[in-house]
């Protein structure tokens, strides 16, 4: 074969080797999220450019952003998540990497004071049949980081939820905290009157103010909760500036009526997760590798070469070279140590993480199902038990049977219970979406329904004075 047609031969081998469809890759990942998260987000927007994406992300903005449409909007906008795509492109360019031979290299030699001449070009030749084996190595690679990416991918979405939930907690404490400061102030208002008129004592009314003073302290405490929460969603979601100025529902959903076995869950992850599909690849890459190391350690290297040489009395001669190196002092021991050691490594590693991630599931299935246990215990038992003291200590006190402080003890007591029924209520979305982060994809919920229960009346709140 002419010197052309190996060159051309060696050019379309190269580029077909070369080729990487980075779309492709970047496509499986959406419709892995997609699937996975349970969400619908305008990938296309990606492709179209920043300008399509700030319009669906201000559509999502523009009304009341539900934890779905916060999800989508973190994955067009978060830079973080844009540089897990940076560095599936180092990846992929190892790939490309991986399908080049070796480049020749020429030498030139000259002698002073003469005319002596010589010319080499010479070409590592292993290389070239080990192409096939390298592109595969790094493919595998490739995969174990497109299964990486994914997973950190599908971990933001649950980082998203859990911060969304407890945003609408403190929300939803923050209004329970407002209307009791409102409505304390009200009262502290109606009892200086009363006192002016000569009905009630001055004690009365201290204590009274020591209520309304501890409600006031205690909504700017929430609010601080709600500032700092929308803060933590504003990082996961990208948006600074005016986009910051979203709304989300007012209260959390109640808990949902479906539930599920910790055994199926289990199982469940241990197939599901990709940051184990993701060692799976990468034991397969290091097995590969390890096949690698045995040929190469036997044959390093092994330089082919043409060799021309013009003497000074102007005679040419040329002919070929051959370089291989003779395996003396150094047999490839060490580097097929070092590959099999870091294959057992990996397999550890892997036997490691899927005990982990089983206990993760057991652990955040038993916090769901508490937190579910405390909600249900407080819709059935203590708040109608703490609506009904309320109701009975304001009936005693309206008759001068007690006081004024076992009356505001009631009704702090109630509020307390209010408060703990909305944190259980987070405890248990929290806890949902970490158990969703363990096993590694959405659970399905079903028709959900707001709470309604876990905040006093106002005119439950409102002391009635003595006339």
């Amino acid at each position: 074969m002419s010197g052309k047609r190996v060159g051309l031969a060696v050019a379309v081998f190269v580029s077909g080797c070369s080729a990487v469809d980075h779309q492709a890759s970047l496509d499986q990942i959406h419709a892995d999220v997609s699937d996975r998260a349970a969400v619908a987000v305008d990938w296309q927007a990606e492709t179209d450019g920043r300008e399509a994406v700030e319009a669906v992300v201000a559509a999502k903005l523009g009304g009341v952003m539900t934890v779905d449409d916060a999800v989508a909007v973190s994955l067009l906008k978060n830079p973080k998540l844009w540089a897990l795509y940076r560095e599936l492109g180092v990846a992929e360019s190892d790939i490309i990497a991986a399908g080049l031979p070796e480049n020749p290299v020429f030498t030139v030699g000259r002698r002073f004071r003469g005319q002596a001449a010589e010319y080499d070009v010479t070409q590592e030749f292993i290389s070239l049949f080990l192409i096939p084996l390298r592109r595969r190595i790094a493919e595998s690679a490739f995969e174990q980081e497109r299964l990486r990416v994914t997973h950190e991918l599908l971990a933001h979405t649950a980082e998203v939820r859990e911060a969304y939930f407890k945003l609408q907690a403190a929300e939803q404490t923050a209004e329970m905290r407002r209307s009791v400061a409102d409505t304390m102030d009200a009262s502290l208002e109606a009892a200086r009157a009363i006192r002016t008129a000569g009905n009630t004592t001055a004690l009365d009314v201290a204590q009274e103010a020591r209520g309304a003073n501890r409600a006031r302290l205690d909504f700017a405490d929430a609010e601080f909760a709600v500032i700092e929460g929308r803060e933590r969603l504003n990082v996961l979601l990208g948006l600074w500036g005016e986009e910051t100025g979203w709304k989300i529902p007012p209260r959390l959903a109640d808990v949902p009526d479906e539930e599920f076995s910790p055994g199926e869950l289990e199982k469940r992850a241990v197939t599901d997760r990709l940051d184990l599909a993701s060692l799976r690849a990468e034991i397969e890459a290091l097995g590969q590798t390890l096949g690698m190391t045995g040929i190469t350690s036997l044959i390093p290297q092994l330089t082919l070469g043409g060799h021309s040489e013009r003497e000074p009395e102007g005679t040419n001669s040329a002919g070929p070279s051959l370089d291989v190196p003779v395996s003396i002092f150094n047999h490839g021991q060490a580097a097929r140590a070092r590959a099999k050691s870091m294959l057992l490594e990996a397999q550890d590693r892997y036997a490691a993480l899927a005990i982990e991630i089983r206990s993760e599931v057991r652990l955040a299935f038993s916090r769901m199902a508490l937190a579910r246990k405390k909600v249900e215990f407080y819709k059935r038992a203590v708040l109608p038990v703490q609506q009904t003291v309320t109701d009975q200590t304001q009936v005693r006190y309206n008759g001068m049977i007690l006081g004024v402080f076992q009356l505001l003890q009631a009704k702090q007591e109630q509020i307390d219970a209010g408060r703990d029924f909305i944190q259980a209520l987070a405890e248990y979305w929290t806890a949902r979406a970490e158990l969703e982060k363990a096993i590694g994809r959405r659970l399905p919920t079903g028709p959900l329904r707001p709470s309604t229960l876990g905040e006093p009346k106002a005119e439950a709140m409102m002391m009635h004075h003595h006339k």
